[in-house]
């Protein structure tokens, strides 16, 4: 037994949905499923995190029928709505044009979007078309400069939270709390609670216990909040801190292999959730879905403009080594974070700029000696869409012909003119465009063509030595102003 894993490579290309139909339909083909080695597995839970993507309520109920059509991609690439999602590209697409309405107000609730959203030009470009913009981080970034409110979000040693792996559920909790910071769960909870009294209907419903039912998704407060999910386990937040960890089940009743060979309530095998409960390698719910919505969607929706496909199949990247435009870049680009990072966050930690200060080119030896790079160089990074500057890193650890490179932000530049999204920023170099995915609307991060050349040096501003980042350091109390 063994299995097949894929990650975040694959889904950061026009073929993502399909890498993953390959990945499950080998599995199926091994006999890879729901037997002791397999990953691909349904062990049983605890009951306590009912929410597939908790803390995430479960808003779809709340919007009218003719509002969920509205939902910018919705309609086309109906696999987002599984998730409770737009289309970013549709989204950009409708702040530029106005088209088919004009999105006016943008709650940004996590990062620092100019440096991980594609194409970041763009949406920088779009930003200026909106009335209102609300950014809820846990500190200032580059999106910070654009926004109109700032809500100071607790970090995650501010907050507590309910983790369940392997049979056990653990109450991570918080450490210490600064300030005004605040859980966003209670942002929401206090925006929705506001608008319930101005009159908003959906935000009245949303605090009906009659209507939401175990879905109610607003709290006063957090204790409130996670003694919701404990009483699963007979418990209250605070007795569950005092227990936790613990296991929930036996060990023998956890491993519960062959799940599709228990009996349903009319005695026969459950199978598995498919329409005909078998594994199904040919998927008509792909057409479904494309043309209803369904199962992802409460409502019925119009179809999508095509049937998605019910098989697997490959898409040769728009841009590649075998296209007219490798002859002007020559090089296929990679993303792919780095251990010391993760998304947009990490780059004002003074440590972790010590050890990585500024993104890396990496770069094959065989490359650089063509195109007259050393180790340590400065150079320029470009596609059709843009150019951005990164440090080369020449190894022997990366297949000539190609180059990764950190996506990366640099907040001692925040108060320019920047705002410190441009300098060494990947995503100037990414594009928005189709071909999107056919089924989630997924468009292409890595896998692209781009040249590299020698530039004249670092940005200005940035930081690169040790001392420089002390100035980032926490201060004594006493020394506080």
């Amino acid at each position: 037994p063994s299995g097949l894993a894929i990650g975040v490579a694959t889904d950061q290309t026009a073929n993502s949905v399909q890498a993953a139909m390959a990945a499950a339909t080998l599995d199926i083909l091994m006999g890879n499923v729901e037997r002791p080695g397999a990953l691909m597995q349904r062990f049983r839970t605890s009951g306590v995190l009912k929410q597939p993507n908790y803390p995430v309520p479960v808003a779809q109920k709340m919007l009218p029928p003719e509002q969920l059509k509205k939902r910018l991609g919705g309609i086309e690439y109906k696999g987002l709505h599984i998730w409770y999602a737009g289309h970013p590209s549709s989204i950009l697409d409708a702040i530029l044009t106005g088209r088919p309405y004009q999105p006016r107000v943008w709650i940004d609730r996590s990062g620092n979007k100019l440096g991980v959203v594609a194409e970041s030009q763009k949406w920088v470009e779009a930003i200026e078309k909106l009335d209102f913009i609300v950014h809820m981080h846990v500190c200032q970034t580059s999106f910070s400069a654009y926004a109109d409110i700032l809500l100071p979000a607790a970090e995650w040693l501010e907050t507590d939270m309910i983790v369940e792996t392997c049979n056990t559920l653990v109450a991570r909790q918080a450490v210490v709390q600064l300030w005004e910071t605040m859980d966003e769960t209670l942002f929401w909870s206090k925006l929705a609670k506001r608008l319930a009294e101005l009159g908003h209907e959906g935000c009245q419903k949303a605090f009906d216990p009659e209507f939401m039912g175990e879905d109610l998704a607003y709290w006063d407060s957090m204790d409130e909040f996670f003694s919701h999910f404990t009483k699963e386990v007979g418990l209250t937040w605070e007795e569950f801190k005092e227990k936790a960890p613990f296991e929930y089940m036996s060990k023998d009743e956890w491993r519960s292999y062959y799940v599709y060979l228990e009996p349903d309530e009319n005695g026969k095998p459950k199978g598995f959730n498919t329409p005909s409960k078998k594994l199904e390698v040919y998927l008509e719910s792909m057409i479904t879905l494309s043309r209803t919505g369904k199962p992802f969607s409460p409502i019925d929706l119009p179809p999508a403009s095509k049937d998605y496909e019910p098989l697997p199949y490959y898409l040769e990247p728009i841009e590649s080594p075998n296209s007219e435009l490798a002859k002007e870049y020559p090089l296929v680009y990679t993303g792919g974070r780095v251990p010391f990072y993760h998304h947009s966050t990490g780059r004002n930690i003074p440590a972790l700029r010590e050890i990585y200060p500024v993104p890396e080119l990496t770069i094959h030896t065989h490359d650089a000696e063509k195109y007259e790079i050393s180790d340590g160089d400065w150079v320029w990074i470009e596609s059709p869409r843009g150019k951005t500057r990164t440090m080369a890193k020449v190894t022997e650890g990366i297949m000539p012909g190609v180059v990764h490179m950190e996506r990366f932000w640099t907040p001692e530049t925040l108060n320019t003119p920047t705002h410190g999204w441009k300098e060494m920023n990947v995503n100037v170099l990414t594009s928005a465009g189709a071909p999107y995915n056919d089924v989630v609307g997924t468009y292409t991060l890595r896998g692209f063509q781009v040249k590299v050349y020698k530039a004249e040096g670092p940005p200005e501003g940035v930081w690169q030595k040790p001392e420089e980042f002390r100035k980032w350091l926490p201060l004594p109390e006493k020394e506080v102003h």
